[in-house]
């Protein structure tokens, strides 16, 4: 008896009911959003080949090369099926060959694909409008590797099926590059920026600004490059008026702004052109649209730098005030905390010599904390270097008689300077009455991270002694001990507790681990 052949169609439905929901619900999005690809690169390719002025498969207005390049940045590579089957739509439903169709749909697809790689990998991705340096490389990345190689493979395909005569080669593959180019430079932008910037004022209103931008871009574009007007004298010159709201969006709006303004003055300026009036009109439309694209181009890329160049600028003295403001803080906080330092220590002091070598020495061990941040560009400072910076001078380096305990974390500066200060003034007293002081004496310091009773985490920080002498607690409380019992846990929004026990002083420190660690 012969087997029955399966049915394949049957067989993958079942190993779609397979799929874990997740996974079929992933599946679903993928299918869908390579389909709207597909139809939205169809339709805008359908609309631009209408303009088709030198051959049936070039047209010089080619806004799906900033659609398609804008979708890759946005979406990611995964979604080049989707612009392969639209591209390969288009152009079998236009002219050529299946073979023509396929050539010219590969490079299409390559043409985003590379696009999209090298401002990602060289022009830092989605945030290659944010500096001038980042505008001209993406101008140079559509300039030269991805439109070339969608010009050149598709003028090839038609070439070498015979659609295409070599005596216009150049001219063919000149007009398919430089409208990939426009199309590009002018579409990418407003896709991209529109997609990843949002006004916060947008929320509630329109800025008044940015309405009036438009309606001068508009207006602007109605008088100088629409037909509606063909009877103005002198004409030609008024497409320099477009200037005056390119200016204005680079420097009183921001990238997204000047995008859209450039996009809507290429706009008037191609319907201008297809209705052969404006300032463009040439000879035949093909020398008009070329005339055009070179308007685009150039309205698009320098109005971006110089917005890009604006933007700098002010993150640059935004950030100079930022530092100086946070300078300032600094500066008071640490000139209270010294200043607090010398009244407490001045307090307890008998005379000028015991003054100035207490102080002296907490001193000396809060600038050690704060180098140790220095070198950490103030963003934290690790525990255990702490530890080890601040007890160094109690212990020899050789000798087991400090032990430090615990998982590697990062202090805040706040915590660092806190801490830090405490472990000298534990390490003090332990050279001069405790542990230290003796050949036999140990510190063990441990820290980890534990829940309190309601379950939020917490830094317990333990200070043990042994092996030393018996140390009694003094009749009057020294600037160090309230130092490590109040100043400390209260700074940090913790508490402290200090214990004399047979074996040794014991400190323990507890605080929100959001308060000390990063």
């Amino acid at each position: 008896m012969d087997t029955p052949i399966p049915d394949q169609g049957a067989l993958l439905v079942e190993r779609v009911k397979t799929f874990p929901q997740a996974d079929r619900r992933e599946l679903l999005k993928y299918v869908a959003e390579l389909t709207v690809v597909g139809l939205v690169y169809f339709a805008v390719a359908k609309l631009g080949l209408t303009l088709a002025s030198i051959h049936p498969s070039a047209t010089p207005i080619w806004p799906t090369t900033g659609v398609t390049l804008a979708a890759v940045l946005l979406r990611g590579y995964r979604i080049s099926p989707g612009i392969f089957a639209g591209a390969l739509l288009a152009n079998v439903t236009t002219a050529g060959s299946i073979f023509t169709s396929l050539g010219i749909a590969t490079g299409n697809t390559l043409e985003s694909l590379v696009g999209a790689y090298v401002v990602n990998q060289w022009s830092d991705g989605l945030n290659t409008f944010d500096t001038p340096v980042g505008v001209g490389k993406f101008a140079l990345t559509c300039l030269v590797p991805s439109t070339m190689i969608s010009a050149t493979l598709g003028v090839g395909s038609l070439s070498l099926a015979g659609y295409a005569r070599l005596a216009e080669f150049r001219a063919i593959w000149t007009t398919w590059w430089i409208g990939d180019l426009a199309g590009a430079l002018v579409i990418t932008p407003v896709i991209v920026l529109w997609s990843t910037r949002i006004h916060p004022s947008l929320e509630r209103n329109i800025p008044a600004r940015t309405v009036a931008l438009y309606t001068s871009a508009i207006a602007i574009g109605l008088v100088a490059f629409s037909p509606l007007f063909p009877g103005i004298p002198g004409r030609p010159p008024l497409a320099f008026l477009a200037v005056l709201p390119l200016m204005w969006a680079a420097v009183r709006c921001d990238q997204r702004d000047t995008a859209t303004t450039a996009f809507l003055l290429s706009c008037f300026a191609v319907w201008g052109a297809m209705a052969n009036g404006g300032p463009f009109v040439r000879g035949n439309l093909n020398d008009s649209f070329l005339l055009l694209l070179a308007f685009m181009i150039s309205v698009s890329v320098p109005s971006l730098a110089l917005r890009a160049e604006v933007a700098v600028r002010k993150r640059h003295e935004q950030h100079v005030d930022f530092v100086m403001h946070e300078l300032s803080h600094r500066s008071k906080n640490l000139l209270s905390v010294v200043q607090s330092m010398a009244h407490q220590v001045a307090r307890r002091s008998d005379n000028f010599e015991a003054f100035f070598l207490g102080f002296s020495t907490r001193l000396r061990a809060f600038s050690e904390t704060h180098d140790l941040l220095v070198r950490g560009n103030w963003h934290g400072a690790g525990i255990r270097e702490l530890t080890q910076i601040q007890l160094a001078p109690f212990h020899n380096p050789d000798e087991d008689s400090i032990i430090a305990e615990g998982v590697d974390l990062t202090l805040t500066p706040k915590a660092a300077e806190q801490i830090g200060m405490a472990l000298h003034e534990l390490g003090t007293n332990a050279a001069k009455h405790g542990a230290l002081s003796t050949a036999t004496g140990m510190v063990r310091i441990r820290w980890e991270l534990e829940t309190d009773e309601a379950q939020n985490p917490r830094l317990r920080l333990t200070w043990k002694e042994t092996g030393g002498p018996r140390v009694r607690p003094s009749q009057r409380e020294g600037f160090g001990t309230l130092m490590i019992t109040k100043a400390v846990p209260a700074t940090l929004q913790g508490t402290a507790s200090l214990t004399f026990e047979p074996q040794g002083v014991r400190w323990v420190l507890l605080t929100p681990s959001t308060n000390a660690l990063i």
